[in-house]
């Protein structure tokens, strides 16, 4: 009987904790892909490089490595196209 209610315990909390870190890792997912989004509308409109960089990294970091890895390559080659205004600062 204590073996069984053990048991059944342990499951308890592992599937708390399965559940918790799922949740987590949703989350986490959704972060990563609103700043890509995020560096993806910086990118278009050609203002804060640092944040269309972060993005790109960020898509890298989602299923669509191959295409995050060359939109940081591409943005490297062509920071001079950038305004050098970040988001604080007010457009003339």
């Amino acid at each position: 009987m204590i073996g069984a209610s053990m048991v059944v315990g342990v499951m308890f909390v592992f599937g708390f904790l399965s559940i918790a870190l799922v949740g987590l890792l949703t989350v986490l997912a959704l972060a990563v892909m609103i700043m890509a989004f995020v560096g993806a509308y910086c990118t278009f409109r050609k203002r804060c490089f640092m944040l269309a960089l972060a993005g790109a990294i960020c898509s890298a970091m989602s299923i669509t490595f191959l295409a995050g890895v060359l939109a940081a390559v591409f943005l490297a080659l062509r920071e001079s196209e950038f305004d050098g205004r970040g988001p604080k600062e007010p457009v003339k």
